[in-house]
């Protein structure tokens, strides 16, 4: 909280400045989200894309004077830049292995994914293994091949111990470590499919298809006609929200869609909801793929949502952030 406070004060180092300014949030009260999808990306996407030092030389500048302000400025758009190349070379990857995945049903239909590309970016490779997990509710393991020699980045999923089933085919490896939930290898690259074998049939045996089926926590119900000033200002002090602090996530049903789904940056949605007479935008994130399931599905939806309170000019809206928006179950029966 306090670090929260002291970023959104008037006062800063001349590298923060311009980071914040090129981020587009100097002057703005800023939230964990603020640090943890537009800040936090940038800096980090030095390091995996180039080097770590044009965060650090940013950070540490400190001058004043109109070269170190000039130098700041655009040490901030190489991170912005380094950033995009990130995001370009991600979203190709997670392509090529979707194709992979939903393509070949003896890599798609295991109960662990295990993909390799030729010269994959290693810098990625994590963050892929993650959106694979998202996408499929299974451990994934991503792996780019080099001079023969194949280098993998793994996300598992609740119920798999994603390090022990590395230990357990221990001798592919030339090494690997990690935890339950994230791991990196290193192996020779003709050895991918003694892995690739070894591995899903650890977790064949050991997943069943109820665990394999994605599963979303509801806090509370709050129709939205509940929303209100004190019920956000009060969800604030709950806060900052993160990992081991997730937000509340609310049910409100049934709701209608009062207009079309409008995409942003060819990646997300942009909705508006309405219950009871009270409507509210909403964002889906990287939910473009739901775009023709919400035009056919309108009314009498179920709500999974979170509450976000934005700052425009000077103006503070509250907004959704959908976690999940379907025709209720009972809809089928």
């Amino acid at each position: 909280s306090c670090g929260l406070v002291g970023l959104s004060a008037a006062t800063h180092g001349t590298g923060l400045e311009a980071l914040l300014a090129e981020s587009n949030l100097l002057g703005r009260r800023l939230d964990s989200f603020h640090v943890g999808f537009v800040l936090g990306p940038r800096l980090n996407a030095a390091g995996r894309m180039k080097s770590p030092d044009i965060a650090l030389d940013l950070l540490l500048l400190r001058g004043k004077d109109a070269e170190s302000r000039t130098r700041a400025r655009d040490l901030a758009r190489q991170l912005t830049d380094e950033n995009t190349l990130r995001q370009e070379q991600e979203a190709a990857i997670v392509h090529e292995a979707k194709k992979t995945i939903e393509g070949d049903p003896s890599i798609g239909a295991q109960n662990i994914l295990i993909v390799a590309g030729q010269g994959w970016h290693r810098g990625v490779i994590g963050i892929v293994a993650s959106k694979l997990v998202d996408a499929y509710h299974k451990p994934a393991l991503v792996l780019t091949i080099e001079n023969g020699v194949a280098t993998g980045s793994g996300r598992s999923i609740r119920n798999f111990d994603l390090l022990g089933s590395l230990e357990a085919c221990g001798s592919v490896f030339l090494k690997f470590g990690g935890h339950k939930q994230a791991a990196g290898v290193t192996l020779e690259a003709a050895r991918i499919d003694e892995l690739r074998r070894r591995l899903c049939a650890y977790a064949n045996e050991r997943l069943s298809p109820d665990d394999l089926v994605p599963r979303l926590r509801i806090d509370a119900p709050l129709g939205l006609r509940e929303i209100s000033g004190d019920v956000v200002q009060a969800l604030g002090l709950l806060g900052p929200f993160g990992a081991a602090n997730p937000k509340p996530v609310f049910r409100a049903s049934p709701v209608d869609l009062i207009a079309s789904p409008k995409r942003l940056k060819e990646r997300h949605l942009s909705l508006m909801f309405k219950q009871d007479g009270r409507s509210f935008r909403g964002m889906a994130w990287r939910a473009v793929d739901r775009e023709d399931y919400l035009n056919t599905n309108r009314f009498g939806l179920e709500l999974a949502y979170s509450l976000e309170e934005n700052e425009f000019r000077g103006e503070r809206t509250t907004e959704l952030t959908v976690a999940d928006v379907r025709v209720p179950v009972e809809a089928f029966v």
